[in-house]
């Protein structure tokens, strides 16, 4: 009889995890918002270098590797395999990010599997990871970030060696350049040295700190890119989401309010999964403008994970016990009070979704805490604990059983908006320039309206009122 390791079952599950993911996202087409007028941009740009020059003077952001990537990818399609690079790539991303997340767990006990089971299911479910699957832009860099900094967690928690020291900068950098959030692979790495895990030497440390010196530096004094400011965009205030004319009039005189409201919204965010794109959905359905069935589940499994954790956290505190578990924890607090200073000038959930998966993480270390108690408790209590623990898995599991009803619905829509919206990027075609746009939007057009998939939102509307937006 072969003996199969607890490792080897947790990596098992995240690959049925990842695999069904990666189905979904194959089934979706490019979307035309936020991708279409991506890869337009792409095909007028001679080559990816000369995307990455131009994106060092895009104001007021610095992502000059995230407009290299889609042009990279771009001209890898070869003039006709757009669906299947874009959304290959996409997948593997999001495998590769689940698989980081297994191995970060280092799953060695029958206890170590059972958290890891429900660590999985807490990730997958959390609201923040799936704005990383259900958009594209046309390539999902927050679910990158989210992989740079997993990855980075494991290069912690690794032997060490200058090659290790040498990939934490190239990790760095890598996500520096793609996203504003890339910064939070120092944050990763930083709190990771301080808890003990330092795989990335004290050297490797300063030396990503004089990278993020120099980002600074180059971003704001040499190029002057500046932020952003909360009048370029809507953004969701308690129970509205306001437009920028309306931030202006109400916050116009008193920004740093408005700035405060985004940090903790952000933070309570992931705590709690309320509030949600700024807005504070369980109002909402006290008032009546949601349903209820929507963000009770939410709301209810989030907050008992986070009260496992500040119970598991608040045991290594009175035991001066700092193990692991009290580890993920702190990489996580220190995460999610990066991630919501990022996000102060508007809220977004994907912004969270790096702080998403370390939440998961100490979930995973919270979870491990709970079961080794109920080792030792006595009979109603153990038995109390193992229900308890067991309806917050099945909650936590029908939530994650709702991305791939989402990724699906997402899929339709998109092909929908094929229907109406492309004819307002064509131009008359009266050049070589114009009839190559013109031919690549009817092209991306045909592939998804060909896309032959189920559409979820013919079926029963109860899905619909537990899942979606």
């Amino acid at each position: 009889m072969v003996k199969v390791s607890p490792r080897a079952v947790a990596y098992g599950l995240a690959c049925v995890a990842a695999a069904a993911l990666a189905s979904d996202l194959l089934w979706m087409p490019i979307q035309v918002s936020d991708s279409l007028g991506e890869l337009l941009t792409a095909q007028d740009s001679s080559s990816a270098w000369a995307s990455l020059v131009d994106g060092f003077h895009t104001r007021p952001y610095l992502r000059p590797l995230r407009i290299a990537q889609i042009k990279l990818l771009f001209d890898l399609s070869r003039g006709k395999y757009y669906w299947e690079v874009f959304r290959g790539f996409h997948a593997l991303l999001m495998v590769a990010a689940v698989l980081l997340f297994a191995r970060a767990l280092r799953v060695s006990t029958a206890i170590d599997l059972g958290a890891a089971a429900f660590a999985l299911v807490v990730l997958v479910g959390l609201h923040t990871f799936r704005g990383t699957v259900s958009e594209a832009f046309p390539i999902n860099h927050f679910l990158e970030i989210a992989a740079f900094c997993l990855l980075t967690l494991n290069l912690a928690r690794s032997h060490g060696g200058r090659w290790i020291d040498a990939a934490a900068l190239a990790v760095f950098v890598a996500a520096a350049l793609t996203l504003e959030s890339g910064l939070l692979v120092w944050v990763v790495a930083a709190s990771a040295w301080m808890v003990g895990w330092r795989g990335i030497s004290q050297r490797g440390l300063v030396a990503m700190t004089v990278l993020v010196l120099v980002y600074a530096y180059f971003r704001f004094v040499y190029l002057a890119t500046g932020v952003p400011t909360f009048s370029e965009r809507s953004s969701g205030y308690l129970t509205s989401m306001l437009e920028p004319a309306e931030l202006e009039a109400r916050f116009g005189a008193r920004p740093t309010l408005f700035y405060a409201y985004n940090v903790l919204a952000s933070a309570l965010s992931v705590l709690f999964s309320d509030p949600q794109g700024g807005m504070f959905e369980s109002l909402r359905a006290w008032r009546g403008e949601r349903p209820l069935a929507h963000i009770a589940l939410p709301v209810v499994t989030s907050a008992a994970t986070t009260i496992l954790i500040v119970s598991a956290a608040a045991r290594r505190i009175r035991t001066v016990n700092f193990d692991d578990t009290a580890r993920f924890i702190v990489v996580f607090a220190a995460l999610l009070c990066a991630s919501a200073a990022l996000s102060f000038a508007y809220t977004k959930d994907e912004i969270m979704s790096a702080a998403g998966a370390f939440y998961a993480l100490a979930a995973f270390g919270a979870c491990r805490d709970r079961l080794l108690t109920v080792m030792t408790a006595g009979r109603m209590a153990a038995v109390a604990s193992i229900l308890g623990l067991g309806l917050l898995v099945t909650g936590w599991s029908v939530r994650s059983a709702g991305v791939h009803y989402v990724l699906r619905s997402q899929a339709a829509k998109h092909q929908v908006d094929w229907l109406g919206q492309s004819d307002q990027w064509r131009r008359p075609g009266r050049s070589a320039m114009d009839a190559a746009r013109n031919s690549l939007i009817q092209q991306l057009k045909d592939q998804s309206l060909a896309a032959e998939f189920p559409n979820p939102r013919l079926g029963p509307a109860w899905p619909t009122r537990i899942w979606m937006d």
